[in-house]
């Protein structure tokens, strides 16, 4: 595999171009709308994609992290090997990176409070309207979670009206099917659909399936107010097929270490409010959202529900236009968690229960003010204050059990049971931990008419550590279950960089620096089991794409390289884990005639360190090329047929890895889906 790399430079050094991913120019905004959500247009100062609703129609994903992957190169780790989930990671961040990227549908914090991933199959791709991903730190603007990035997730409007359907089926079971409708009334616009999936999995004992519902409503209440209302709600399971051996990978990567029974089921709804409104002094914005999952896993012997409910309200108003303004706003959020320990002998009965819950409060500043053309400044700072109430209640385990199995002659009644145990004291804390921090950000950009721009970038950054990174309540012992010490991640980032459109090139080219001074990771020794501030860290790196489009062909590429070291610590010059060196994807398109696209694509991971191996002593992740082919038939202006092959040459690859335990890739597939509009 070591030569795939040099196979996809030479590759991405002949072909550069193409719709895939979509660069625009900031856009001033002349009527509201339901998507107006940030009343700025996109940050000349940052490296920013867009994914359109064409695009994702025409690409056959079946998830938001695919769409990611493929269309934004945005690193996706899995452990599953299946749409239902996908740990994102930008700007060089390894384990736990989705906690240092932001996500957002409609507004709305999609990040949990604990460590648990993001809940991708809430907004299958068919419910979306666009993506838009931000890279590079950017808390003032959006606080906890945004160090390495931000993902923002519009879903579908009815703004324009008709029917919709599409449905996919491939390889390992496959089947994807939805339907919706949006129109308009009047004033109002309106939207409904449904979308459904399940699949057999790559590996043995990782089928999934899902089902969402989705709907919103719009009011444009004046030429200058809007007002919309969105919501959905799903349901869905996952089996767990578990790590494997670096040998059984090779040779078996659909082997499963479990016996099956291990998985989750989970239940979430979303709701979000949005009201929006320009005048000519300016703008201003409320938006407001919740959320809700209720979820029991089973990992090997722990049994759980975990219930979490997330509030957020977040005001923002603008003074100016898009050259000069000024934006002041507070962010809130409330998130509260319910964890249920159930016994693995009885799950009728909880062995521990913990009860958490984190108010926020966020207010910051951001002004940007243009000179003498070409010339603006921009920057702003933000403040974040956190109060988390910790309660743990693990119960006397010998009066959990109204009976008890003696071996070889059967259950009897247990003396010692209680329908309301006791509390062992020993394991057993309540506590409050209140943490502060702040963020901050300057640039300098530069603009040459409608050819592109340069800038130059400063950002202080943070992130809060989460509810179980601090308390121990899931099973997982910490040496202390309530770890007041440990501190927010702060950093600094400094960044260079421009784009250009040219006739039929458009490119971009971001270098940047970023220095990590409390980076959390967990730390095992024989005296300590804890999250810790594990010291300095620096991530130099940079991003390039560049992209080409006539009228029957195009190509493009886009690349991340970055190198990540400890700089501070025991693991002192050593390489930070689960951060390649490089990964990219290029790809090429061709119209043989007015009704087929034919695209190729090309993918690349370079080798990097296992999760846990802050010391580098393990067997490194080898790299890996995906090859992807997709050809699309517009049948008619209502109906698009869509074949494609993924992992042409059936590559055997770990997406992920942790302490010797590998989680395989998907092998070959093949998938021919269909959309209709009407």
């Amino acid at each position: 595999m070591k030569g795939w790399g040099f196979s996809c430079l030479i590759f991405c050094a002949a072909v550069c171009g193409g719709e895939e991913v979509v660069w625009l120019e900031p856009v001033t905004v002349v009527a509201p709308s339901q998507a107006d959500l940030d009343l700025l247009a996109v940050s000349t100062a940052s490296d920013v994609s867009i994914i359109t609703r064409e695009q994702i129609e025409n690409s056959g994903a079946a998830s938001a992290p695919e769409l990611l992957q493929e269309k934004a190169n945005v690193l996706i780790r899995s452990s599953t090997g299946t749409p239902m989930d996908g740990q994102v990671s930008m700007r060089g961040f390894g384990e736990n990176s989705h906690l240092r990227t932001l996500v957002l549908v409609d507004g709305h914090k999609m990040n949990q409070a604990d460590m648990s991933g993001i809940s991708w199959i809430e907004f299958p791709p068919m419910s979306i309207e666009s993506i838009e991903v931000i890279r590079g730190a950017q808390c003032v603007l959006y606080g906890n979670h945004a160090a390495g990035g931000v993902i923002q997730i519009r879903t579908r409007r009815g703004e324009e009206a008709g029917f919709y359907a599409g449905g996919t089926a491939g390889s390992f079971g496959y089947v994807q099917g939805g339907a919706g409708y949006g129109g308009s009334a009047g004033d109002v616009d309106y939207y409904a659909g449904v979308n459904a999936f399940q699949t057999d999995g790559f590996r043995s004992n990782s089928a999934a399936r899902a089902t969402v519902v989705s709907g919103g409503i719009g009011w444009f209440v004046t030429p200058a107010d809007t007002f919309s209302i969105r919501a959905s709600a799903s349901e869905s399971e996952q089996s767990y097929p578990g790590s494997i051996t670096y040998e059984q990978l090779q040779e078996d990567p659909a082997y499963s270490s479990n016996d099956g029974t291990e998985g989750a089921e989970s239940r979430s709804a979303l709701a979000t409010a949005i009201w929006s409104s320009h005048r000519s002094w300016g703008s201003y914005r409320m938006a407001s959202g919740g959320s809700v999952r209720e979820g029991e896993w089973h990992i090997g012997t722990t049994y759980a529900e975990n219930d979490t409910v997330g509030i957020s309200l977040a005001p923002r108003i603008k003074w100016g236009d898009d050259d000069r303004h000024l934006i002041a706003g507070v962010d809130l959020f409330y998130d509260e968690l319910d964890f249920t320990d159930l016994h693995p002998d009885n799950t009728d009965y909880a062995q521990a229960r913990a009860y958490l819950d984190r108010t926020t409060v966020s207010p910051y500043l951001f002004m940007q003010h243009a000179f003498e053309r070409p010339y603006k400044v921009s920057g702003g700072v933000r403040y974040e204050t956190v109060r988390t109430d910790n309660r743990y209640d693990d119960y006397v385990d010998d009066q959990i059990l109204p009976t008890e199995e003696l071996w070889g002659v059967g259950s009897y009644a247990n003396p010692d049971f209680k329908s309301s145990p006791d509390l062992d004291p020993a394991n057993s804390y309540t506590g409050v931990i209140k943490k502060e921090g702040w963020a901050a950000e300057l640039a300098l950009i530069r603009e040459f008419g409608g050819s592109g721009s340069v800038w130059l970038g400063y950002d202080r950054l943070y992130r809060y550590p989460t509810l179980d990174e601090t308390a121990s309540y899931q099973g997982y012992v910490l040496s202390d279950p309530l770890n007041e010490n440990l501190d927010p991640e702060t950093g600094s980032n400094f960044e260079a960089g421009g784009r250009f459109f040219a006739d039929y090139w458009k490119g971009s080219l971001v270098g940047f620096c970023l220095l990590m001074d409390d980076e959390i990771a967990y730390v095992e020794t024989d005296s300590v089991k804890l999250n810790m501030n594990i010291g300095e860290t620096v991530r130099w790196g940079a991003e390039a794409e560049l992209s080409y489009e006539r009228a029957v062909w195009g190509a493009s590429a886009r690349w991340s390289l970055v190198r990540a070291r400890f700089t501070g610590g025991a693991d002192k010059g050593n390489t930070v884990p689960l951060v390649p060196w490089a990964n990219g994807i290029c790809s090429a398109w061709v119209d043989p005639a007015d009704f087929l696209r034919l695209t190729a694509e090309l993918s690349y991971v370079s080798e990097q360190y296992q999760g846990g191996d802050t010391a580098n002593e393990l067997r490194k992740m080898d790299d890996y090329a995906l090859f992807g082919l997709r050809a699309n038939f517009r049948l008619s202006n209502a109906a698009d047929l869509i074949l494609s092959i993924d992992n042409v040459t059936d590559a055997v690859y770990a997406s992920s890895a942790y302490y010797g335990g590998f989680y395989p890739g998907a092998g070959r597939s093949f998938r021919v889906g269909f959309n209709l509009r009407y």
